[in-house]
């Protein structure tokens, strides 16, 4: 089949195209400016074009499309040639439906969730197919089992109809798309009551919101919290309860509170398909991480620099409890905000996540193609944040860590826009 996909660079129409590639399907993609994601997919073989053009999809199959994208000349030429025409939300909801699936869902953590379900399945034999959100995780599997990142930012989280899922937890994170938390609760649970009756919802104990989802079908929880089905603690190697009782501990490589949080919802999954508890402590041992959840690019000045996704005020301060793990004498924080609307609803919680840093540098607002309709500023925020500095630009970012940066430092990236270029470039990479 030969398959064309716009918005390839983005994390999750690059792991249907990782995907295609995997199955032997002849795959096309396009977006509007290179990046390190088509890069990627170029190597793995994916003939990538840049920008949009109604003639990429001449003698096309398929032809499926970012979210991101509401209209194209492109789209339009599709639909006139009789090409089929779907959203990544759809696609995905075509696989799910066609597999013995697993769907992974929550406002923070459901990325690394998904490639931990994914690398349990994959070390026991399952040989899934494992669509990761990062851009560089996902895999073609052989088998009928497929484990999936689902995404509720838009509203298409119905469109999902998996056997098993995890929801990792309930924020407002996309106020662009939800008037209160309210809505986005109310999704999931139209997601969970869908699952099949003879399905498994497995929902962290830790959050209220989750805690309370009421399926039709087989509930498990998991957490720390006392009560929690499969419960663990917040140490290392941590330890794991099946309803009170010892299963056995866990070493993780990854750092912070929610990794271990995370593992143990992975875990509770596995153990809960039949998976044999050492078989699940070994191929926790051996997760390698997902791509920008605190990822390590290199030195610079004697500092390590690491880079991390987090753009919402809970996964900034899980961010940075992890940072505090590492070896360092003082933790730097780069932050680019990412959305005006994110900025502007959630200013006062991010204004109180940095807690931990010694010092914070705030970036310009990534807008993501969205109007400061607000009229918000990345100063705004610096404003609010002790030991904060506006810095605005990468070069100005780049000027002050220069003057402050020593060895046995930590400096830490943080942000879903466009801020790991300079990390990289930081790290000599670029």
């Amino acid at each position: 089949m030969r398959v064309h996909l716009m918005g390839a660079g983005g994390a999750g129409v690059s792991a249907l195209a990782r995907v295609f590639l995997g199955r032997g399907d002849e795959v096309s993609g396009c977006d509007v400016r290179p990046s390190e994601t088509t890069e990627a997919l170029e190597d793995a073989g994916v003939r990538i074009m840049i920008g949009h053009d109604p003639e990429h999809v001449l003698f096309q199959d398929l032809l499926v499309y970012s979210g991101a994208i509401k209209g194209s000349p492109e789209l339009d030429a599709a639909r006139a040639m009789g090409v089929k025409v779907l959203s990544r939300a759809e696609m995905l909801a075509e696989l799910i439906s066609e597999n013995n699936s697993i769907a992974i869902a929550g406002t923070a953590g459901k990325t690394t969730v998904t490639h931990m379900v994914g690398h349990i399945l994959v070390t026991a034999g399952y040989d899934p197919t494992v669509l990761v959100g990062d851009g560089s995780s996902a895999r073609a599997g052989r088998s009928e089992w497929l484990v999936a990142e689902t995404d509720e930012s838009d509203g298409t989280l119905t469109l999902h109809h998996p056997r098993r899922a995890i929801v990792t937890n309930i924020e407002l994170d996309h106020p662009d798309h939800f008037p209160d938390v309210s809505a986005v609760r109310d999704l999931f649970q139209w997601f969970i009551e869908a699952l099949p009756a003879d399905g498994l919802a497995v929902l962290c104990a830790d959050d209220d919101l989750a805690r309370e989802l009421n399926p039709k079908s087989r509930k498990v929880t998991y957490g720390f919290r006392e009560g929690a089905t499969y419960r663990s603690e917040p140490v290392r190697p941590f330890p794991v309860y099946r309803d009170g009782e010892l299963l056995g501990r866990i070493e993780l490589r990854q750092p912070g509170r929610h990794n271990i949080q995370n593992a143990t919802g992975a875990a509770a999954l596995a153990l809960e398909l039949g998976i044999g508890f050492e078989d699940v402590a070994t191929a926790l041992r051996t997760f390698p991480g997902a791509h920008r959840r605190m990822e390590f690019l290199g030195v610079f000045q004697g500092a390590a620099v690491y880079d991390d996704y987090a753009h919402h005020p809970t996964k900034v301060r899980a961010a940075i409890q992890a940072a505090r793990e590492l070896r360092h004498r003082r933790l730097i924080v780069v932050f680019q905000p990412h959305r005006y609307s994110r900025l502007a609803a959630l200013m006062h919680d991010f204004a109180r996540s940095f807690t931990g840093a010694d010092r914070v540098f705030i970036l310009d607002v990534y807008s993501a193609g969205e109007d400061n309709i607000p009229g918000v500023q990345g100063s705004d925020l610096a404003h609010q944040i002790p030991n904060a500095m506006y810095v605005g630009d990468f070069k100005t970012a780049r000027e002050s860590l220069e003057e402050l940066v020593g060895p046995d430092d930590v400096v830490l990236m943080m942000g879903a826009g466009d801020i790991k270029k300079l990390g990289d470039e930081l790290a000599h990479k670029i």
